[in-house]
């Protein structure tokens, strides 16, 4: 599996939480409450799942929380630069 920096990750995450909103405020646009917003909500929600699983160090493998700084606070690498 090819390997992202945390930044990419990130990117990756805003974008699939944009695309869920975008898809729940089309739904609520169209007044189908159910089925449209329903499905933008669950792809919000597995940004969130996205973010859990892979917004990781790429050298020691930490979780990174909300951390955006350019140091893991684990092992002190660079967390963007990729060895």
């Amino acid at each position: 599996m090819k390997r992202t920096t945390p930044r990419q990750i990130r990117k990756r995450t805003f974008i699939i939480l944009g695309a869920g909103l975008l898809i729940a405020l089309l739904g609520i646009a169209m007044n189908e409450l159910t089925a449209v917003i329903m499905i933008g909500l669950l792809i919000m929600f597995s940004s969130i799942i996205h973010h859990a699983i892979c917004y990781r160090c790429p050298h020691c493998g930490k979780f990174l929380d909300r951390s955006t700084g350019e140091f893991c606070p684990g092992c002190g690498k660079k967390v963007n630069e990729l060895e």
